[in-house]
Protein backbone atom coordinates (compact mmCIF):
# COMPACT_ATOMS: atom_id res chain seq x y z
CA UNK A 1 0.00 0.00 0.00
CA UNK A 2 2.99 2.48 1.23
CA UNK A 3 5.15 1.60 -2.10
CA UNK A 4 1.55 2.05 -4.64
CA UNK A 5 1.30 5.57 -2.70
CA UNK A 6 4.89 6.87 -3.10
CA UNK A 7 4.68 6.04 -6.76
CA UNK A 8 1.24 7.42 -7.01
CA UNK A 9 3.17 10.58 -5.41
CA UNK A 10 5.85 10.31 -7.66
CA UNK A 11 4.26 10.41 -10.72
CA UNK A 12 2.04 13.26 -9.93
CA UNK A 13 5.25 15.38 -9.52
CA UNK A 14 4.94 18.53 -10.59
CA UNK A 15 7.53 19.26 -13.62
CA UNK A 16 10.49 21.66 -12.91
CA UNK A 17 9.73 24.96 -14.36
CA UNK A 18 10.92 25.75 -17.75
CA UNK A 19 13.95 28.51 -17.81
CA UNK A 20 13.29 31.36 -19.35
CA UNK A 21 16.19 33.44 -18.66
CA UNK A 22 18.57 33.61 -21.63
CA UNK A 23 21.36 33.90 -19.00
CA UNK A 24 20.85 31.35 -16.65
CA UNK A 25 20.75 29.32 -19.89
CA UNK A 26 24.01 30.28 -21.09
CA UNK A 27 25.68 29.58 -17.65
CA UNK A 28 24.00 26.08 -17.64
CA UNK A 29 25.47 25.84 -21.55
CA UNK A 30 29.02 26.80 -20.56
CA UNK A 31 28.67 24.79 -17.24
CA UNK A 32 27.57 21.06 -18.16
CA UNK A 33 30.61 20.99 -20.97
CA UNK A 34 28.80 21.85 -23.92
CA UNK A 35 30.17 24.65 -25.09
CA UNK A 36 33.70 23.82 -24.54
CA UNK A 37 33.14 20.42 -26.71
CA UNK A 38 31.24 23.08 -29.22
CA UNK A 39 34.28 24.86 -29.35
CA UNK A 40 36.60 22.03 -29.59
CA UNK A 41 34.93 21.16 -33.16
CA UNK A 42 34.73 24.17 -34.21
CA UNK A 43 38.44 24.66 -34.12
CA UNK A 44 39.15 21.13 -34.89
CA UNK A 45 36.88 21.60 -38.18
CA UNK A 46 38.99 25.19 -38.57
CA UNK A 47 42.01 23.13 -38.77
CA UNK A 48 40.92 21.09 -41.15
CA UNK A 49 39.67 23.53 -43.44
CA UNK A 50 41.11 25.27 -46.68
CA UNK A 51 40.55 28.94 -44.92
CA UNK A 52 43.12 27.27 -42.01
CA UNK A 53 45.79 26.45 -44.91
CA UNK A 54 45.44 29.89 -46.50
CA UNK A 55 45.83 31.07 -42.77
CA UNK A 56 49.23 29.38 -42.71
CA UNK A 57 50.57 30.13 -45.61
CA UNK A 58 49.98 34.35 -45.34
CA UNK A 59 51.47 33.91 -42.06
CA UNK A 60 54.44 32.15 -43.88
CA UNK A 61 54.41 35.09 -46.20
CA UNK A 62 54.36 37.88 -43.86
CA UNK A 63 56.78 36.55 -41.07
CA UNK A 64 59.53 35.92 -44.03
CA UNK A 65 58.59 39.32 -45.17
CA UNK A 66 59.75 40.96 -41.87
CA UNK A 67 62.65 38.48 -41.64
CA UNK A 68 63.96 39.90 -44.53
CA UNK A 69 63.52 43.12 -44.02
CA UNK A 70 65.26 43.05 -40.28
CA UNK A 71 67.30 39.45 -40.06
CA UNK A 72 68.18 40.44 -36.56
CA UNK A 73 64.44 39.17 -35.40
CA UNK A 74 65.84 35.87 -35.45
CA UNK A 75 67.95 36.47 -32.69
CA UNK A 76 65.32 37.44 -30.83
CA UNK A 77 63.78 35.08 -28.06
CA UNK A 78 60.30 33.59 -28.82
CA UNK A 79 58.33 35.59 -26.58
CA UNK A 80 59.87 39.25 -28.30
CA UNK A 81 59.04 37.45 -31.75
CA UNK A 82 54.99 36.54 -31.35
CA UNK A 83 55.17 40.10 -29.96
CA UNK A 84 55.97 41.86 -32.99
CA UNK A 85 54.25 39.56 -35.39
CA UNK A 86 51.21 39.91 -33.34
CA UNK A 87 52.12 43.96 -33.89
CA UNK A 88 51.99 43.38 -37.16
CA UNK A 89 48.68 41.89 -37.27
CA UNK A 90 46.83 44.25 -35.32
CA UNK A 91 48.77 47.38 -37.21
CA UNK A 92 47.29 45.80 -40.58
CA UNK A 93 43.85 45.37 -39.16
CA UNK A 94 41.20 47.08 -41.50
CA UNK A 95 43.39 46.16 -44.79
CA UNK A 96 42.01 44.12 -47.39
CA UNK A 97 44.73 41.51 -46.94
CA UNK A 98 44.91 41.23 -43.61
CA UNK A 99 45.11 37.99 -41.45
CA UNK A 100 42.63 38.72 -39.16
CA UNK A 101 39.82 39.11 -42.11
CA UNK A 102 40.58 35.76 -43.11
CA UNK A 103 39.60 34.63 -39.42
CA UNK A 104 36.72 36.74 -39.19
CA UNK A 105 35.21 36.08 -42.74
CA UNK A 106 35.13 32.00 -41.50
CA UNK A 107 33.74 32.92 -38.30
CA UNK A 108 30.91 35.52 -39.66
CA UNK A 109 30.13 32.43 -42.92
CA UNK A 110 30.28 28.98 -40.57
CA UNK A 111 29.06 30.23 -37.43
CA UNK A 112 27.29 33.78 -36.90
CA UNK A 113 25.43 33.41 -40.63
CA UNK A 114 25.35 29.78 -40.48
CA UNK A 115 21.67 28.50 -40.25
CA UNK A 116 22.77 24.89 -39.95
CA UNK A 117 24.98 26.33 -37.09
CA UNK A 118 21.81 27.65 -35.11
CA UNK A 119 20.34 24.82 -35.81
CA UNK A 120 22.88 22.47 -33.78
CA UNK A 121 23.13 25.03 -31.38
CA UNK A 122 19.26 25.40 -30.78
CA UNK A 123 19.14 21.59 -30.73
CA UNK A 124 21.71 21.72 -27.51
CA UNK A 125 19.88 24.31 -25.85
CA UNK A 126 17.18 22.29 -25.82
CA UNK A 127 18.15 19.13 -24.74
CA UNK A 128 19.49 21.61 -21.71
CA UNK A 129 16.39 22.75 -21.39
CA UNK A 130 14.81 19.36 -21.20
CA UNK A 131 16.93 17.60 -19.18
CA UNK A 132 15.63 20.92 -16.46
CA UNK A 133 12.30 20.07 -17.06
CA UNK A 134 12.71 16.82 -16.39
CA UNK A 135 11.44 15.64 -20.02
CA UNK A 136 12.44 11.83 -21.06
CA UNK A 137 14.06 10.98 -24.22
CA UNK A 138 10.64 9.43 -25.58
CA UNK A 139 8.68 13.14 -25.19
CA UNK A 140 11.58 14.80 -26.48
CA UNK A 141 11.72 13.12 -29.41
CA UNK A 142 8.44 13.62 -29.92
CA UNK A 143 8.19 17.31 -29.39
CA UNK A 144 11.51 17.69 -31.61
CA UNK A 145 9.49 15.82 -34.17
CA UNK A 146 6.50 18.24 -33.99
CA UNK A 147 8.31 21.32 -34.35
CA UNK A 148 10.16 19.78 -37.40
CA UNK A 149 6.50 19.16 -38.75
CA UNK A 150 5.76 22.65 -37.95
CA UNK A 151 9.22 24.33 -39.53
CA UNK A 152 8.33 22.06 -42.45
CA UNK A 153 4.58 23.15 -42.60
CA UNK A 154 5.41 26.96 -42.55
CA UNK A 155 7.98 26.33 -45.00
CA UNK A 156 5.55 24.59 -47.46
CA UNK A 157 2.88 27.91 -46.54
CA UNK A 158 5.80 30.13 -47.24
CA UNK A 159 6.16 28.69 -50.40
CA UNK A 160 2.82 28.48 -51.85
CA UNK A 161 2.92 32.40 -50.49
CA UNK A 162 5.42 32.95 -52.30
CA UNK A 163 3.80 31.20 -55.51
CA UNK A 164 1.14 32.46 -55.16
CA UNK A 165 2.21 36.31 -55.19
CA UNK A 166 4.44 35.57 -58.19
CA UNK A 167 1.17 34.35 -59.98
CA UNK A 168 -0.90 37.18 -59.03
CA UNK A 169 2.52 39.49 -60.37
CA UNK A 170 2.27 37.09 -63.76
CA UNK A 171 -1.02 37.81 -64.68
CA UNK A 172 -1.21 41.37 -63.17
CA UNK A 173 1.62 41.85 -66.42
CA UNK A 174 -0.03 39.50 -68.58
CA UNK A 175 -3.15 41.92 -68.19
CA UNK A 176 -1.79 44.95 -68.73
CA UNK A 177 0.32 44.06 -71.71
CA UNK A 178 -2.94 42.65 -72.96
CA UNK A 179 -4.69 45.94 -72.76
CA UNK A 180 -1.73 47.66 -73.84
CA UNK A 181 -1.49 46.04 -77.27
CA UNK A 182 -5.56 46.30 -77.50
CA UNK A 183 -4.80 49.93 -77.49
CA UNK A 184 -2.32 50.12 -79.88
CA UNK A 185 -4.20 47.54 -82.12
CA UNK A 186 -7.71 49.91 -81.66
CA UNK A 187 -5.14 53.48 -82.28
CA UNK A 188 -3.65 52.03 -85.31
CA UNK A 189 -7.18 50.83 -86.61
CA UNK A 190 -8.00 54.52 -85.97
CA UNK A 191 -5.31 56.26 -87.66
CA UNK A 192 -5.79 53.54 -90.85
CA UNK A 193 -9.59 54.44 -90.89
CA UNK A 194 -8.47 58.22 -90.27
CA UNK A 195 -6.62 57.99 -93.68
CA UNK A 196 -9.38 56.05 -95.42
CA UNK A 197 -11.75 58.98 -94.58
CA UNK A 198 -9.52 61.73 -95.58
CA UNK A 199 -8.73 59.39 -99.07
CA UNK A 200 -12.54 59.11 -99.41
CA UNK A 201 -13.32 62.70 -98.79
CA UNK A 202 -10.55 63.61 -101.12
CA UNK A 203 -11.91 61.59 -103.95
CA UNK A 204 -15.35 63.55 -103.76
CA UNK A 205 -13.79 66.48 -104.01
CA UNK A 206 -12.04 65.97 -107.14
CA UNK A 207 -15.32 64.22 -108.72
CA UNK A 208 -17.09 67.24 -107.63
CA UNK A 209 -14.66 69.41 -109.28
CA UNK A 210 -14.98 67.81 -112.56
Amino acid sequence: MSNNTDKDQSSQKTPLVKVTDSKQLTTIYKKNGTFDNQRKELLENFKSSETYNNLLLKLQIMIESKIKNDPSILMKNKGKMAALIQGEIIQNTGKDSNILNIVDKDIQDKIIDSSSFHEILKDELMDIQRKIMGINDEEFNKIKLDIRLKKEQDEKEKKMKRLKLEQERKDLEYRTNFVKNLNNINSAKSRVNKKDDKKESTGKKKKLMY
